[in-house]
């Protein structure tokens, strides 16, 4: 039963600004969760929301207000990860919020178990990985993937708004080849011509990652029968039924699992059996957040390297003890890690106790 709940507001700067196809990111407000139970387990999760609802619609506010009522849902109850959907069915989606209480109860699991939670989850020691990549001034975005590439990154994403990508596109190609590249529109392109996206058909990619708004099944099952790269779908996907629906339209032909966005390891665990290609990707989260996506994007199945690096390639400060580091493209999994609660309430700009 848990004794005690605290959300901590807590802002990271980057060290280099974030740019998407929809905006550019200084700075990133994250949401840390600590439950604390009446026995004295402590287990820690991430709110991933943005501060606005670029992304999905969720945001760091909504976080904090249904936080409130999934606090007022266990209070008094004993919960565990895997009755923690059925306690909170009455609150309609807000699947990142979720996620975060289901990671801290994950984390109070493994205390009771006297494992690791990388133990509980069958987790490995490595996740070989990608490396995201705003296109923005063109020679800062050549040196960044020279380095990714020297770095042994297997997988280099780009980011950026239609309008800047295909001739950008095209100067990397020059120059890099053999690079394996793929593009994340985020949803920006339903204004897009065929004949736009068939140009970015002929750079040999991976893939085309959410080229439509979630929504959009029918417009993307129509735009994958008419191209040769296959169409990653993130945003679209929030559940395993979801992956059914793409499978059986034909809408997409891989899907980015990112536990922290849908709702948390149980439903990311269920996606994983569907036998559809996948991949795990980040959410620009710290490393308390990080580090339970590494957990389970180590586990075998992944079509493709994790959307990741070590998170001090991101932030001034991050809120682990120990560092999630890269060394020859992989991500080398730490047995442990315990959160860093002072200098999560040192950097905290808002600090609320729900229970």
């Amino acid at each position: 039963m848990i004794q005690r709940a605290d959300l901590y507001v807590v802002p990271l700067t980057f060290k280099h600004p974030i740019v998407t196809a929809h905006s550019v990111l200084s700075t990133r407000r994250t949401v840390i969760l600590r439950l604390e139970t009446k026995d004295g387990a402590v287990g820690y999760g991430e709110g991933v929301a943005f501060e606005t609802p670029w992304y999905t619609s969720e945001t760091v506010r909504s976080t904090l207000d249904v936080s409130a009522l999934i606090a007022k849902l266990i209070d008094g109850h004993a919960v565990t990860p895997q009755s923690f959907a059925t306690s909170v069915r009455s609150i309609i989606g807000h699947p990142m919020a979720k996620a975060m209480w289901e990671h801290a109860l994950w984390e109070i699991e493994a205390v009771r178990q006297n494992v690791s939670l990388k133990q509980l989850l069958g987790a490995g020691d490595t996740v070989a990985c990608g490396r995201t990549i705003g296109i923005g001034l063109l020679t800062q975005t050549m040196k960044s993937i020279e380095q990714a590439l020297t770095d042994g990154f297997e997988r280099i994403k780009l980011k950026a708004a239609p309008d800047d990508l295909l001739q950008a596109l095209n100067e990397v190609r020059t120059v890099f080849p053999d690079a394996p590249l793929m593009i994340d529109l985020n949803g920006s392109a339903r204004d897009q011509s065929l004949a736009w996206f068939e140009q970015l058909d002929a750079q040999r990619l991976l893939m085309i990652e959410q080229p439509y708004p979630s929504g959009h099944w029918v417009a993307s099952a129509d735009l994958q029968s008419k191209l040769t790269t296959p169409i990653c779908l993130d945003e679209s996907i929030s559940s395993h039924e979801d992956v059914e629906t793409m499978r059986r339209l034909d809408a997409g032909r891989i899907i980015n699992i990112k536990p922290a966005r849908i709702g948390g390891l149980t439903e990311a665990l269920a996606m994983r059996q569907s036998g559809v290609p996948y991949w795990v990707g980040g959410m620009y989260e710290s490393s308390i957040g990080r580090y339970h996506t590494l957990l389970f994007a180590s586990l075998s199945g992944a079509a493709y390297p994790a959307d990741m690096a070590g998170t001090s390639a991101y932030f001034e400060t991050d809120l682990l003890d120990t560092p999630l580091e890269v060394e020859n493209g992989k991500l080398i999994i730490p047995d442990q890690p315990s959160p860093c609660l002072k200098t999560v309430q040192r950097l905290a700009e808002q600090t609320i106790q729900l229970i």
